[in-house]
């Protein structure tokens, strides 16, 4: 329809231009149609005196109207003048338009090819002679352009100049346009954007890319704009190539460690990817972060504002655990601090993977008390801590609960009155002599293939935690109590090393040197809290490794841990010093000396040449203590384990023959154990008391168990030797059947 108007109007008396309207869809149609009638086409374009200078429609208006004088056939189309205009806004279009409404061709005939202005017909139409003869609109008139201006500074990828932005427009192109210049297009009547810096250019760039401005600094956007513009204006392979396409959870710290370029890209592309995160953690961090600078900071101490009640804590924890395994002690330490804030609530942000927490925790815990996460956040004091049952005849109780209570105080840091009674006693009675030697122990021992580790220094307070060490590292084990010479030190109680055959042998000194040596790190004077106690832990585990190593790469078949003496903590909290006066100068912190007469000393020990304090005295011109000191005759430094690993041989499954056994108010209830491998020196502790099992065949064990008196439910852990074997609860009840509240209450 529009082009029939179009010949009609070549063949009618009008002497002014005929308008054009055309839409997107019917441009290009369009402007071949015209081609094909013989039009010369006209560029708004070849107007412009420069690359960035508006086109001289002045001189378009005089070419127009010499047409007959310039033009062989007197037929001009002029295209890309409507899209100028509009660029231009809507009172200069309408001020050009109208002139063209008005202007005189003399004898040729122009046809305005008008892409963009549609919306500008009615004002045209106000003028009764611009009638149907004299303009036609497509049906479809619709014009989707968008212009996009941006900086040279900005670096992104632009058509350079009006002259090349009309050209593009003059050839039909649509949608989104970035141009780059000086021309100001502030009443444009397409939509235009102006990209001032990277930042903008970025979110031009990658469609979705919606992180706020403050996320980085306008080098570092710079930077990721020119990326992203040489990898063909993605974003995600920017990512891609600087290897955060894995799991962006992984190598957490050596990737925001720095404040380099790629450590801030690393921020972005989490920040970006938030929702896909699968640590619930990081998510929450990055929720709350907006600058990178922020971002370690804030992984460290966000959960110190969560509550430990929050449902949502115990994830966290664990979660940001993993993420902050690997950053320095420094950067810990300052979250230590800042964790202080709340001291009830503090304790349980708090975890293993450093010194300075783990520090942390014993210092809290000597003004606080042992907290009920204790397990969760240092499982490894959770572990020394653990109730170890002594199996050494008719000493076990006793020493069962004397280390139980000398363990807790040694992490308090304090000391109970009773228990100083008990001390003395021991003191006195000294009933450790009841226990067989360390020489004498060793000398009993299979040594066939066997490795002998001395561990300087260690005690028997350790067992449970080694126990639990063993356990975890598949090993078998088994302990046997024994006792040092006195006095308990090492000269008189290396005889089991210097004696010891072969090669296979090896002293480890790092624990004696913790306890009372400068080297160790730790002096009672500068800092008196337990502190120690933690390297005294990652030590043994240590030790531990090393041995569990050896046995399963087949080196040896059993390892021997061995020590010349144990230590004691509390005689250095007891800061006592003996009144009398010796003529000898006092020997390892003044817990011995040599024997001198006549002395009057109700807790010293004569042996060996010395006189050797059972309590927790000290003589005096001695040198004070470090952390902890040997050498007297307390249970502590006197009582030594001799431990025994080896490869489990299989797995022992143990298991109650009866689901729920009676139980009688006088005489107690049994259980039957039933095992498909025999075993030796099978027994079950149960609430701190260790019951033997006598065999009854070769897979039946039977266990008294005479202090179980009431209903109820009673879990017990089996033993075969020192090895933890099973778990097992034992479903007791009265003889009716049941539960009984009246049974019960007779106890």
């Amino acid at each position: 329809m529009s082009i029939e108007k179009v010949n009609t109007y070549l063949t009618s008396s009008v002497k002014t231009p005929f308008f054009y309207f055309v839409g997107d869809s019917r441009y290009q149609d369009a402007k071949e149609k015209l081609a094909e009638m013989g039009f010369s086409i006209i560029r708004i374009s070849d107007y412009c005196q420069n690359n960035d200078k508006l086109p001289d429609i002045d001189r378009l208006f005089d070419q127009l109207t010499t047409s007959d004088e310039h033009t062989k056939d007197n037929k001009m189309a002029v295209i890309g003048l409507g899209e100028f205009l509009a660029l231009r806004g809507n009172n200069e279009a309408t001020s050009v338009l109208s002139q063209l409404k008005d202007l005189k061709l003399g004898t040729g005939k122009v046809v305005l090819l008008l892409r963009g202005i549609n919306v500008l017909v009615n004002g045209l139409q106000i003028d009764p002679r611009f009638d149907k003869r004299r303009f036609s609109i497509s049906d479809k008139g619709d014009c989707d352009l968008s212009i996009i201006l941006t900086s040279p500074l900005v670096g992104l990828p632009a058509i350079a100049g009006v002259k090349s932005l009309l050209q593009r427009l003059e050839s039909g192109e649509c949608g989104t346009l970035v141009v780059r210049t000086a021309i100001k297009l502030d009443d444009s009547m397409f939509t235009v954007h102006k990209i001032s810096d990277a930042y903008e250019g970025i979110q031009f760039t990658s469609h979705g890319f919606n992180l706020p401005r403050v996320c980085g600094t306008d080098e570092q956007w710079t930077r990721l704009l020119t990326e992203i513009n040489q990898n063909s204006g993605s974003f995600n392979e920017v990512i891609e190539q600087h290897g955060f396409n894995d799991d962006l959870n992984a190598d957490f710290y050596s990737r925001v460690a720095g404040l380099d370029y790629r450590n801030w890209l690393y921020f972005i592309a989490l920040k970006t990817n938030t929702s896909t995160l699968s640590n619930s953690y990081l998510r929450f961090v990055l929720d709350k972060t907006s600058r990178f600078d922020d971002f370690k900071v804030n992984v460290l101490n966000a959960i110190i504002e969560i509550p430990h009640t929050d449902k949502r804590f115990h994830s966290f924890y664990s979660e940001r655990k993993a993420l902050v395994v690997k950053f320095p002690e420094s950067e810990i330490a300052d979250f230590v601090i800042n964790n202080r804030k709340n001291t009830l609530e503090g304790i349980f942000k708090l975890t293993d993977n450093t010194k300075t927490e783990r520090e942390e925790i014993i210092a809290w815990i000597t003004k606080n008390g042992i907290p009920s996460c204790l397990a969760d956040i240092y499982p490894s004091l959770s572990a020394y801590l653990e109730h170890y049952v002594f199996k050494c005849g008719n000493l076990s109780v006793q020493l069962t609960d004397y280390f139980e209570v000398y363990k807790r105080q040694k992490v308090t840091n304090s000391l109970d009155d009773e228990f100083l009674v008990k001390v003395e006693e021991f003191a006195l009675n000294r009933k450790y002599n009841r226990l067989p030697t360390r020489n004498e122990v060793i000398e009993g021992l299979d040594k066939t293939d066997c490795y002998l580790i001395w561990l300087d220094a260690l005690g028997v307070e350790y067992l449970a935690f080694i126990s639990d060490l063993v356990r975890t590292r598949g090993l078998s084990l088994a302990i046997n109590i024994a006792r040092s010479e006195l006095p308990t030190i090492t000269s008189i109680n290396r005889g089991f090393f210097d004696d010891w055959q072969g090669k296979k042998k090896d002293k480890i000194e790092e624990l004696d040197i913790v306890k009372h040596s400068d080297a160790g790190g730790y002096n009672f004077e500068n800092n008196d809290l337990p502190i120690h106690l933690v390297k005294e832990l990652d030590i043994i585990a240590k030790v531990i490794d090393k041995a569990a190593t050896e046995l399963v790469l087949r080196h040896y078949k059993r390892i021997l841990i061995a020590s010349d003496h144990g230590a004691s903590r509390l005689a250095v909290l007891r800061r006592k010093e003996e009144k009398y006066e010796t003529d000898t100068k006092g020997e390892h912190s003044g817990r011995c000396c040599k024997l001198f007469e006549p002395y009057d000393l109700p807790f010293a020990a004569e042996e060996n040449g010395y006189l050797v304090l059972a309590d927790y005295g000290r003589f005096k011109g001695s040198r004070a203590a470090d952390v902890e000191v040997h050498g007297g005759a307390s249970l502590e430094e006197v009582v030594v384990p001799v431990i025994e690993l080896t490869l489990k041989n299989g797995t022992i499954e143990v298991s109650l023959i009866e689901p729920t056994v009676t139980v009688d108010f006088r005489t107690g209830t049994a259980i039957t154990l039933f095992s498909k491998n025999e075993l030796m020196d099978v027994s079950i502790v149960l609430r701190g008391t260790r019951y033997s099992a006598v065999k009854i065949d070769a897979n039946h064990y039977k266990v008294d168990l005479p202090d179980i008196k009431r209903a109820g439910e009673y879990p017990a852990d089996v033993y075969v030797g020192d090895d933890l074997v099973s778990n097992i609860m034992i479903m007791a009840q009265g003889k009716s059947g049941k539960v009984n509240n009246d049974f019960n209450d007779l106890f």
